[in-house]
């Protein structure tokens, strides 16, 4: 059952009211600040590598590692926390993941080699898992049926402006100062969001089961081998993403026999939970890499200096802030399947404009990042309560973390699959204009009509979702049939549909 809260309290400072929030509100804050926080963290130490190989001496190899920890970590942790969280309290473990946050930071910012730093990547990995899952848990939970949508709205959004502006932060503390202050920028939402979890005075738990601890085994070495597989797609990386499908295999057939499984196979049952996810997936595996294109591109082939780059890429996330709200409104009154196929297609559509970005002038350019702002701000709230209201509530814990883990899982393979075709184009030589720039022009050409196909499939399958599951047919129709149709075929009308 949800419980509705709304009291009234006050943040204080030296003893002086500066404003009253009520805790319903304060759930909101700490979620979508949640949100924002975990993309920030996940995203913009990519256009400060170069700045952190010289600081900390990594080697290469080492360096690869920055990103690819935080990802292992955050993908393999998310199920086993997810039958934890709900268990022990969601305040109680969203406060432990921010303190632990908290340190990893400091650790990061007083790093003195390469192992330490990656030491801290791998703890913001697991303590953004548990934030992911606490924050759609916690939303789902406090709102009623009628504000869910508005409220993942807000969530969502930022989220996806914490994707966006991330390389932003990163480049403006680069220029300004020092790569390490983008990371001391992130440490007053954590004491934020610390103060606001301290004011609210109850608690979101479930009954407690049996965690089935040689499941979490299996799918955490699954996992890490996986995303660690599809990162690099080198010979080893192969061999590491053929051996997590051996080990899924194994996962499937141990999971069968446990009361308590650590993957909720029963989910993956309801063929409308899985568009869900694999829409999510997609979307992010969409901008994910439309942001690494785009800014290559802008750079490398159109000479735009770096804090004009950093200017355009601010365009998508600042009409998502616009729509969000909007669509999360249009949810509560409209299928949020029919929202979040349009929504698609209007990324599509950038997706097209991207495929030929060589050949549109700027403004086009401009264009294409609006398509894609309208088309992620009308897509994320609407998706994530559609998955997320699908389940029962028992299963909230475990559709959230699935959830989290097809985004996830969007980012790993999209970075995967582009890997792959630059290695086939371009292989070991340097990006530059002397030879090289056409070679990139078809690698990203390539990448984008792998995201065009996947934007219309998720499209697709959205809209089927609506029409296959939610169609009622006409009760004269059906009348009709009931009398010319043969006995075998009344009795399965008369079965299905009650006129």
């Amino acid at each position: 059952m949800r419980t509705v809260y709304n009291i009234k309290y006050n943040i204080q400072l030296g003893g002086d009211i500066i404003f009253k929030i009520s805790q319903k509100k304060s759930t909101l804050i700490v979620a979508a600040a949640s949100q924002l926080l975990i993309q920030l963290i996940a995203n913009m130490t990519v256009i400060a590598l170069p700045d952190i190989a010289i600081e900390l001496n990594f080697s290469a190899e080492a360096l690869l590692w920055v990103n690819i920890i935080y990802m292992m970590s955050f993908v393999a942790f998310s199920l086993p926390f997810a039958k934890i969280i709900s268990q022990y309290g969601v305040k109680k473990s969203t406060k432990i993941s921010l303190l632990l946050l908290f340190v990893s930071i400091l650790i990061s910012l007083f790093s003195i080699n390469d192992m330490m730093f990656l030491l801290s990547r791998l703890m913001q990995g697991f303590s953004a898992a548990i934030l992911a899952i606490s924050l759609y848990v916690i939303i789902v939970e406090e709102f009623e049926d009628s504000e869910i949508g508005s409220a993942l709205g807000v969530v969502s959004s930022a989220g996806y402006i914490g994707l966006l502006i991330a390389p932003v932060v990163m480049g403006f503390a680069i220029v300004l100062f020092d790569w390490k202050w983008a990371f001391v920028m992130v440490l007053p939402i954590i004491v934020i969001l610390m103060v606001l979890l301290n004011r609210i005075d109850y608690e979101w738990t479930t009954e407690k089961k049996h965690v089935d601890n040689i499941g979490s085994l299996i799918y955490v070495v699954m996992m890490c081998l996986f995303t660690y597989g599809m990162t690099l797609l080198d010979e080893f990386g192969i061999v590491f993403v053929v051996v997590s499908f051996i080990l899924f295999i194994i996962l499937v057939k141990v999971e069968k026999n446990v009361p308590e499984p650590i993957f909720n196979f029963k989910l993956l049952k309801d063929a409308k939970y899985v568009i869900g996810n694999y829409a999510a997936m997609v979307t992010y595996f969409t901008t994910t890499i439309t942001i690494t294109v785009l800014a290559l591109h802008l750079q490398y082939i159109l000479d735009v200096e770096e804090i004009i780059v950093s200017f355009i890429l601010l365009i998508a996330p600042i009409i998502m802030i616009g729509i969000s709200g909007l669509s999360g409104r249009l949810s509560n009154r409209i299928d949020s399947r029919l929202i979040s196929g349009v929504a698609m297609m209007f990324i599509c559509a950038s997706s097209i404009l991207f495929f030929f970005v060589d050949f549109i002038p700027f403004n086009i350019i401009l264009v294409a990042c609006t398509l894609q702002g309208i088309g992620n701000g009308l897509f994320s709230a609407p998706n994530n309560k559609y998955v997320l209201t699908l389940v029962d509530e028992k299963d909230l814990p475990d559709a959230s973390s699935v959830l989290s883990t097809s985004k996830e899982f969007g980012k790993i393979l999209s970075s995967g699959i582009f890997t792959v075709i630059l290695s086939i184009f371009i292989g070991n030589q340097q990006l530059g204009p002397e030879h090289i720039d056409h070679l990139f022009i078809q690698s990203a050409n390539l990448m984008m009509f792998i995201c065009i196909l996947l934007n219309l499939s998720a499209a697709i399958l959205l809209f089927y979702s609506k029409l296959r599951y939610d169609y009622a047919p006409n009760e004269n129709t059906v009348r009709f049939f009931k009398r010319i149709a043969p006995e075998w075929a009344k009795k399965r009308v008369y079965d299905k549909y009650d006129y």
